[in-house]
């Protein structure tokens, strides 16, 4: 192992996407594998019991999987620039914020996309994607005052956070895969601002990073 981390990727995955960008907020270099959805390295599953992406390799070889985990290690081993906030109140909260976006924005809009991309499974009525995607712009009204919360362009007012790195996909990639929904977003004028930072974020680009393709022989990926 090198002493650069490996971080094992699909370009198209929300979460490793949101590792990818947290690498790039904090200026650390990292090795980028990129898995094939329909064809999985046996190596990943030596990784990770959950066979999903991220997983990052560390310098030392220890396996690390979850995105908001990879994240964490990512701050303990390179403080600067925080990405959470100082005050232990506000982090905590912004923590919970995070998972929340993680599991009703992000899950749902991607999960849809994935459903649509690659197929429905068997017991899926034929408009789940469209089913999702109603469910991300319901969970938007939710979100919406927390965005008034702390007064600034992020989650916590002036302080970029894991949890504005966490609606980044979303963000990015929402009005270019969907544009159809962008009109959905007028009534949620702090989203729709929200989003336009986000969009404007020079990191953002790291959401199309691709690494070196690694091929494998085992049955379709999970993304996570």
């Amino acid at each position: 192992m090198t002493e650069i981390p490996r971080l094992w990727t699909f370009s198209a995955s929300p979460f490793a996407g949101k590792a990818r960008v947290a690498f790039t907020e904090k200026n650390v270099e990292v090795e980028l594998h990129e898995i094939h959805p329909g064809n999985r390295p046996p190596r990943l599953r030596e990784l990770t019991p959950i066979g999903r992406v991220p997983v990052l390799e560390t310098p030392s070889g220890v396996a690390i999987f979850e995105s908001s985990v990879i994240c964490q290690w990512l701050e303990d081993t390179h403080p600067e620039p925080p990405l959470w906030p100082a005050d232990p109140d506000l982090r905590g909260w912004a923590r919970g914020w995070t998972k929340w976006i993680d599991d009703h924005l992000v899950a749902n809009y991607f999960l849809g996309m994935r459903k649509l991309a690659f197929g429905r499974a068997p017991d899926d009525p034929e408009d789940i994607t469209e089913q999702l995607h109603a469910k991300l712009i319901k969970r938007l009204a939710t979100i919406e005052p927390v965005l008034a919360v702390h007064d600034g362009p992020w989650l916590c007012g002036e302080e970029f956070t894991f949890a504005d790195i966490s609606g980044m996909p979303v963000a990015a990639r929402l009005p270019v895969w969907t544009p159809h929904l962008t009109d959905q977003l007028e009534p949620y004028p702090n989203v729709r601002a929200w989003f336009a930072a986000l969009q404007d974020r020079p990191s953002i680009a790291a959401l199309d990073h691709k690494g070196d393709p690694v091929h494998g022989a085992e049955g379709p990926l999970l993304v996570s």
